[in-house]
């Protein structure tokens, strides 16, 4: 046997008198206990942590050796005695200072011992057999009683009384009272430096035998009948030693008595090792003892711990790490119903938070489905409570209300209204504002809002975000979009803007129940598709070998003692978690297994349950349990089942006083039954597969009549301060169906709950059950219900119209539309439909039908467009004059508009200046025009602010910049006065265009990121994109670090997929393909498939391509390539002037006149003539048109000389005459094969003298080129 070279050594017996005066005095506790008998004193010590661990690594450490010996044959083993303990030598690896070993072990050698080899058997034959194994465990057994009790033998093998190995005196038989005990010379005062002759001496005490007589080894190697004789373990709990070790010892001491051997007998060395181990690691688990008198009374407990995941618990921590440092990665947890998904993602949750992260936790339920965001407004304001709770209001709170509202401002009302703990924490000034519920996109915009609720949480305690959503197979795909977003989006935040979110997403569902349809199916499908890792940890039943871990565990008893019982189990239960707690809460129950208060541990009948006859799945035997139950008990978990797998407790109440009936006592019944716990001021059912049992023992009839009285009973009135029960009410009502309305007076009742459900759960962002509210609130209409209850029918009609708009429910939003037009009274009562039919119109890319429509309603509102012929110039004169009347602060202090109508026609206005922007650009000057009228008439609607953008927008391109920029900045203030900032993602845009010309051009990217959030907090998803479009353009050209805008431009992109935004698609692909030229990689961008058409078809796509070609032959020098893109350019620029010109009123004619004979000269250059003298014609024409005259005759001019070939030598002189009847001559040509003539034109020419013709650009010369290229981009 080896031996520490520099730790000191003493023999067993001296080991123990120290260690005991040691802990007498460190211990702080026995310090105080002055007064002590001795022998009580020296009760506490050996039952004190201090001793027990250090005597429990001694005692593992022998039959380690022991087992190891074995495993090599037999070697070294030491021969069965009953006075081991003379011969074992205890090594300390440093002195005892009072610290305690950890319980995972981590001071394993803290302490050891050793066999010396005089104990060791040479005979390998003898050694390896089974007497002789269990002759060891005997023999070991003795020590560890010796060990325990301080020394003492067992007063079985001693004669004539007690003995003490530490400081009495044996009693010796008449043979061994002449025997020198000492085997070892060591001091008894102090331990010997055995330094490096350790193994010299060692080898001498060998082979001298230590001068021991021949009759005294004789004993030692002897099986003595001392050994066979059973030993009474009373001595050791009278000193307080923990039952589990006490019966260990019992167990080794009866290993060789036939008649005393039952069950609990040690059957091997690695058994012993096996139960100290476990003692040492576990010790509140396996050493110390529990309460057997509680447990008569509780029953069996469970905890909450993870058996036999150690696999699966390591990749999913690994999921958790690769995700929050930089590598998005979703994990889901998937296994079948009562498997442990929820809790091995407890476990997770917890090493999380160990970690310094921040877990939020929620739970989709199947009957709660019609509470908006009911999983994730779960989890968030948990959270939330939890900060209101931990007492932080004065500083991590404050910073988390101070960011969310510089983040979001009045916004965040969206995300109050769904997370009511979030409130409190804003504020009840977050209320104060009216928020008006229109706007196009609301999932978009609590998608953005949550995201920055992430960030600021994130930002705000320095740590990441993971959220955890149980049962996933009863989630909303509202829900779920929103998971995804948070997910896989960039922190699109000013200070940068490819900041990666620390966010870590994962879920349990039952296995099967996702299918290619399922809203999770869908983000997970999401993220294969943007390379986003995916890890799917799929659970089994438990194997027997795990049970028992299990079952030990939970009985707290060694592994060998409950082996025989997770057979019987695992064989009934098929190792399934859920069903093996279910059964063994049952055998207790039963009394079967139970708490023994005699033997201070659990017991049970094997025979009688292998006798038990149990059903063959979870489902039914929880069936049975439940309706083992007495009768009041039952029908209250039946009712709670109804509201799914956990209610608060103050509804219950509430349903309590309603029904008359004591639900709360008899559901505590169910608690004490381990059916439901009681926690968070909530019932909540112990496991899902429990809640749907109860539920399904109910007949479908009993089932609606319940929903229906349950909600009609917490129904809170209308217009009290208190709605906290009206989801829930409705929801039960509407669980239940029309057919179980008793009475027909209740119809109308049940369908203005609904109208109240929808309205709140539009106030929630959750369009898609208020819907769910509204169609429900329908269907309880009766016949006639028009002519009966018009007002509660208009109004379900015209939301549930909003909603599908919102939603894009064409269908169904075209039904509706038609019962309203043929219902509705008036024409105002039908304006609501209209306009989100009109809306549809508009988002389904039909602009010119939809502003058709638009303009013929305003026609019979009094507001006439159509017929407005009236030029850009004279409508923005018009209102310019119109404008001068008042001054800033008239402006700003105008009072809000309050007519339904003129606020509808508003929107009406605002929707068709959208349109007309994007297909007829020269009307929008009359649109303006007309929003500011109305909105000084009438006063200022949310869409008031646009109409003064886009005006000093029309002054700033007639050339009055800060005119233009004044009206801009006006539009921006108001937005802060008429109540609502849902236009204020398209004030931002258009005004930046103005404001690049006043302030830094570099602040455009400011104010795009301003746009953008703007636009997403209000959930304009079309001007959220325009900005973000915006700024990868100035980001590429103004600068902006290349790397930083190749990653801006790849997520703008995805962006605009997701949004369906193909034109931004193509054009942002047209601008990565420049900045992957710049960078010199060596890639194409993957352009959308329907690329190629649009390119062809859509001339402002064209224009930005060719713009785009422009600017990078320019960079890279490619002049022959420029001069080619640059009169493609031209030619979009001409030939999108010319559309605009036949698509409305007249506008710039300058422009037009300009555009036509730049276009020209670049076709005249590409040798186009046929085309560059067209648009020559056409030029004049625009020059004659806008008056200037001295233009045209230089413009002709060079006609005349550079076109010979085509028009021929025929030039015709046609009179001009001016308004004082004087003739002018201007030269005009003569085109022959009648392409072109001029006739004799009147023209108000003046008298001014034509200026002389101007020369034609030399395209051969590099100087002159670039000069042109620099007007092209000042265009």
């Amino acid at each position: 046997m080896s031996s520490s070279k520099e730790s000191p050594m003493f023999i067993l017996s001296e080991w123990i008198s120290r260690t005991i005066d040691e802990v007498d005095r460190s211990s702080s506790s026995l310090s105080a206990a002055t007064a002590l008998a001795p022998h009580l004193r020296k009760s506490m010590i050996l039952c004190s942590d201090e001793y027990l661990l250090s005597a429990l690594r001694i005692s593992c450490s022998l039959a380690d050796s022991i087992c190891k010996a074995e495993e090599e044959g037999g070697k070294l083993l030491p021969t069965p005695s009953s006075h081991w303990s003379d011969g074992i030598a205890v090594h300390n690896m440093k002195k005892l200072n009072g610290t305690l070993a950890t319980e995972n072990g981590e001071q394993d050698n803290y302490v050891r011992a050793e066999f010396l080899p005089i104990l060791c058997n040479a005979n390998d034959d003898e050694a390896a057999t089974h007497n002789s194994k269990m002759q060891r465990i005997h023999s070991l057994g003795i020590v560890f009683y010796e060990i325990f009790s301080g020394g003492e033998r067992p007063i079985e093998l001693v004669e004539g009384g007690q003995t003490s190995a530490s400081g009495g005196s044996n009693t010796l038989s008449a043979s061994e009272e002449n025997v020198n005990l000492d085997l070892l010379p060591f001091d008894q005062a102090l331990p010997i430096d055995l330094g490096d002759n350790i193994d010299d001496l060692l080898d001498r005490i060998t082979e001298d035998e230590l001068n021991i007589p021949k009759k005294r080894q004789s004993q030692l190697r002897s099986n003595s009948a001392n050994m066979r004789s059973s030993v009474s373990l009373e001595p050791l709990k009278s000193k307080w030693i923990p039952g589990p070790l006490c019966d260990l010892i019992d167990n080794m001491l009866n290993s060789t008595n036939s008649a005393l051997v039952g069950g609990d007998a040690c059957n091997s060395m690695e058994d012993v090792r096996a139960d100290l181990t476990l003692m040492l690691e576990k010790p509140e688990i396996f050493l110390y003892d529990q309460d057997m008198s509680k447990l008569s009374v509780t029953g069996l407990q469970f905890r909450d711990t993870v058996f036999g995941r150690n696999a699966e618990l390591s990749t999913i921590k690994q999921a958790y790490r690769r995700s929050i440092m930089g590598k998005a990665e979703l994990l889901m947890i998937s296994g079948p119903s009562g498997s442990g998904k929820s809790l091995l993602a407890s476990e997770l949750g917890k090493y999380v938070s160990a970690s310094g992260g921040i877990v939020l936790s929620g739970k989709f339920d199947q009957l709660q489905q019609g509470k908006p965001f009911s999983a994730l407004a779960s989890a968030f304001d948990i959270y939330c409570d939890s900060l209101i709770k931990d007492g932080c209001l004065s500083s991590n709170v404050e910073v988390l209300a101070s960011k969310l509202l510089a983040s979001l401002g009045g916004e965040a009302y969206h995300l109050a209204k769904m997370i009511p703990n979030l409130a409190l924490i804003l504020g009840p000034d977050i209320f104060d504002t009216s928020h008006d519920q229109v706007c196009d996109h609301p999932q978009e915009r609590l998608e953005y809002l949550l995201c920055q609720f992430v960030e600021v949480i994130s930002s705000s305690s320095g740590a990441p975000v993971t959220l955890f959503l149980d049962d996933l197979q009863w989630a909303d795909a509202a829900s779920m979009a929103a998971v995804s977003q948070l997910s896989f989006s960039a922190d699109f935040s000013s200070s940068s803007l490819n900041k990666k979110k620390e966010f870590f997403f994962y879920g349990c569902c039952r296995e099967g129940s996702i299918d290619k349809n399922h809203p999770v199916w869908k983000v997970f499908c999401r993220a294969k598709l943007l390379g986003v890792n995916y890890v799917n940890v799929k659970l089994e039943c438990f194997e027997e070998e795990t049970l028992n871990t299990m079952v030990s565990e939970t009985l707290h008893l060694s592994p060998r003692l409950t082996r025989s019982l997770s057979s019987v189990i695992y064989h009934k239960t098929k190792g399934n978690p859920l069903f093996v707690s279910q059964l063994m809460v049952s055998l207790n129950k039963e009394g079967l297994l139970r708490p023994s208060l005699s033997r201070r541990r659990w017991e049970w009948d094997k025979e009688k349950i292998e006798s038990q006859k149990l059903p063959d799945n979870v489902a039914k035997f929880i069936t049975n349990s439940i309706q083992a139950l007495p009768e009041d008990v039952k029908s209250s978990v039946c009712a709670l089942s109804c509201f799914g797998a956990s209610t608060k407790i103050t509804d219950i109440k509430t349903l309590e006083r309603a029904l008359n009936k004591n639900l709360v006592d008899n559901l505590d019944v169910a608690v004490r039954e381990g059916l439901l716990d009681k926690a968070d001021d909530q019932y909540q059912f112990s496991h899902d597969r429990i809640q749907e049992a109860a539920y399904n023992m109910m007949k479908f009839v009993d089932r609606c009549h319940f929903h229906f009285f349950y909600g009609m009973a917490l129904a809170p009135p209308e217009g009290g301060s208190d709605d906290s029960t009206l989801l829930i009410a409705a929801n039960q009502i509407n669980l239940a169906g029309p057919e179980a309305v008793p009475e027909k007076s209740q119809y109308a009742i049940v369908a203005n709950l609904n109208l109240r459900a929808g309205k709140k759960a539009m106030e929630m962002s959750d369009f898609v059950a208020a819907y769910s509210y509204f169609d429900n609130g329908i269907s309880f209409l009766r016949k006639k219900h028009w002519e009966e209850h018009y007002a509660l029918s208009l109004e379900l009609y015209d939301l549930a119209a909003k909603c599908t708009l919102t939603n894009g429910d064409t269908v169904s939003l075209q039904l509706l539309y038609e019962q309203v037009l043929t219902y509705g009274r008036t024409f105002e009562d039908k304006l609501n439909v209209m306009y989100f039919s009109n809306c549809s119109l508009a988002f389904s890319s039909r602009l010119r039908e939809s502003i058709e429509i638009g303009l013929d309603i305003l026609s019979k509102l009094g507001i006439d467009l159509a017929g407005d012929s009236s030029s850009m110039e004279t409508c923005v004169r018009e209102t310019k004059d119109l404008l001068s009347n008042y001054t800033d602060d008239d402006i700003l202090n105008t009072r809000r508009m309050t007519d339904p109508t003129m606020i509808i026609a508003m929107k009406f206005l605002g929707k068709m200046l959208t349109g007309m922007s994007q297909i007829m650009p020269k009307s929008v000057a009359h649109v303006t025009q007309r929003i500011i009228q109305l909105s000084l008439i009438h006063g200022m609607s949310p869409v008031s602010p646009v109409g003064f953008v886009h005006f000093g927008s029309y002054i700033a391109k007639f050339g009055d910049i800060s005119g233009g920029y004044h009206y801009v900045k006006l539009a921006r203030s108001l937005l802060d006065k008429v109540g609502s900032r849902e236009c204020a993602g398209e004030v931002i845009c258009f005004g930046t265009q103005v404001v690049a010309y006043v302030e830094p051009v570099q602040a455009a990217l400011e104010h795009h990121h301003e746009g953008y959030a703007a636009a997403m907090a209000y959930g304009d998803i079309f001007q959220a994109t325009t900005n973000r479009v915006l700024l990868c353009f100035c980001s590429l050209f103004l600068g902006v670090n290349l790397q930083t805008a190749r990653e801006n431009i790849a997520e703008a992109i995805q962006f605009s997929e997701e949004r369906k935004q193909v034109i931004y698609v193509i054009q942002l692909q047209y601008t990565q393909h420049s900045m992957l030229k710049l960078i010199g990689a060596d890639e194409e961008p993957n352009y959308a498939a329907e690329g190629e058409e649009i390119l062809a078809t859509n001339n402002s796509v064209m224009t930005s391509h060719y713009f785009q070609k422009v600017y990078i032959s320019f960079l890279f020098r490619s002049y022959d390539r420029m001069k080619e893109n640059i009169g493609k350019y031209l030619a979009c620029v001409e030939s999108q002037e010319m559309e605009m010109d036949s698509n409305g009123m007249k506008g710039f004619i300058n422009e037009e006149a300009l555009a036509c004979e730049l276009a020209a000269y670049f076709y005249l250059e590409l040798g186009q003539k046929d085309k560059a003298l067209e648009l020559f014609l056409l030029a004049h024409e625009k020059y004659h048109e806008w008056g200037a005259f001295g233009k045209c005759t230089s413009l002709f001019e060079f006609v005349s000389s550079n076109f010979t070939s085509i028009i021929g030598s025929g030039l015709t002189l046609f009179n001009t005459t001016d308004s004082m009847g004087q003739e002018a001559a201007v030269a005009a040509p003569n085109v022959t094969g009648g392409l072109f003539s001029f006739t004799n034109t009147n023209v108000n020419m003046g008298q001014e003298t034509a200026a002389p013709a101007a020369a034609a650009p030399n395209m051969d010369d590099g100087d002159d080129l670039l000069s042109s290229l620099d007007d092209v981009l000042q265009r």
